[in-house]
């Protein structure tokens, strides 16, 4: 997190929140339009993505050499009311260069993931010239069906206005829809609308409620928020226990920000409290991830689809050790070493995907793990 309470760049892959001066009760309701960021671990769920060059302008691929912070994706235009379909329509086959034929197939016949990734070949213009219009077109058909990533996606575009009027209810009907269904990503920003008062009115209630969800979950960026509410009794009742808690959590995530307020806070704790709140603390772990909500796979579509070739590098495999790890895979000892648990996580993590098995790290797994913060 930022030292500096400058406003939010939501293309950011950092939170800009700043920290709490003090931990008194606030007199009166502070104006934090600019202390919630976005998603900001990473930025977005992938299909078939390759290197972005411009943050801004482009979804990226996280590169084979490990996993990476990923960009906003491309705007798009839909209708005001979206409606969610309860079975797939058949729809024209996407054009020969956006890749094989059975992936076009499925994705005119209806299968969300595969309209998904045609969606990000078109927005990366790379296979195809960028068609934000036909990425547009696809997302919705997806997001339509009740795919969550690409309803996450469709907030992120509605609610930066890129290649569309901005229309933040739009944003917050598509965020709460994937967050419902468990994208801990659309729970983070569906928190930050509400605690920014970009919907009309800062909203701390349900602010605080989609920050715990998130939190939950291992946003570290939830549990930073979440620690400053619960700091100054906004949108709950100010407990300085509870705060000390998630600013902790994050702190172990590396948040230098969440470390500084949790040790301010420590300072006005009685040893048993301390005592007490580091062994909640150690004892502490996130709830399980719904894969398909939070993961957009790739090559679904088809069985033999090559996912690239093995990954042996040291580096890379601790990042992947850790971030299985993170969703609960046991990868054995972190050595960077694909051995046979690590090489079992990933199986196991393909199988509750939807992918082919392969147990090996690849540029598939890379981009789909690298999808979601680490």
């Amino acid at each position: 997190m930022s030292e500096s309470t400058s406003s939010i760049d939501p293309m950011s892959t950092k939170a800009t929140a700043p920290k709490p001066m003090s931990f008194a009760p606030a007199t009166a309701t502070p104006d934090l339009t600019t202390a919630f960021g976005r998603n900001t671990d990473t930025a977005t769920q992938t299909g078939a993505i390759s290197p972005a060059v411009e943050a801004a302008n482009a979804v990226a691929r996280p590169p084979v050499e490990g996993l990476a912070a990923l960009s906003m994706p491309a705007p798009l235009a839909l209708p005001e009311t979206a409606p969610v379909v309860t079975s797939p329509v058949k729809v024209e086959m996407p054009p020969e260069a956006i890749g094989p034929e059975p992936l076009r197939f499925a994705a005119s016949n209806g299968d969300a993931r595969a309209q998904f990734e045609v969606a990000a070949i078109y927005t990366e213009g790379r296979a195809v010239p960028e068609d934000l219009a036909q990425a547009a077109v696809w997302y919705e058909r997806a997001a339509a069906q009740g795919f969550a990533p690409a309803q996450y996606r469709l907030g992120n575009l509605y609610e930066n206005g890129r290649g569309v009027t901005k229309d933040l209810q739009q944003a917050r009907l598509w965020y709460q829809r994937a967050a419902e269904a468990g994208n801990r990503m659309s729970m983070h920003n569906l928190a930050a609308l509400y605690a920014g008062g970009e919907l009309g009115k800062q909203d701390f209630g349900p602010a605080s409620e989609w920050f715990e969800q998130a939190a939950s979950r291992g946003m570290k960026d939830s549990q930073f928020n979440l620690g400053m509410l619960y700091a100054r009794g906004l949108g709950v009742k100010q407990d300085m226990l509870t705060s000390y808690k998630w600013f902790s959590l994050a702190a172990e995530r590396g948040d230098k920000d969440a470390a500084k307020a949790r040790d301010d806070i420590a300072r006005s704790l009685s040893p048993d409290d301390m005592s007490r709140l580091n062994a909640e603390i150690a004892a502490w772990k996130p709830q399980q991830v719904d894969m398909a909500a939070n993961y957009a796979p790739i090559g679904t579509w088809n069985p033999r689809f090559d996912p690239g070739e093995t990954i042996t590098r040291k580096e890379v495999v601790l990042n992947v050790q850790a971030a299985l790890s993170q969703l609960g895979y046991d990868t054995g000892t972190p050595d960077g070493v694909a051995g046979p648990k690590t090489t079992e996580a990933i199986r196991a993590f393909e199988r509750a995907t939807g992918m082919t098995e392969v147990g090996a790290i690849n540029p598939r797994l890379l981009a789909v793990l690298g999808s979601q913060p680490v």
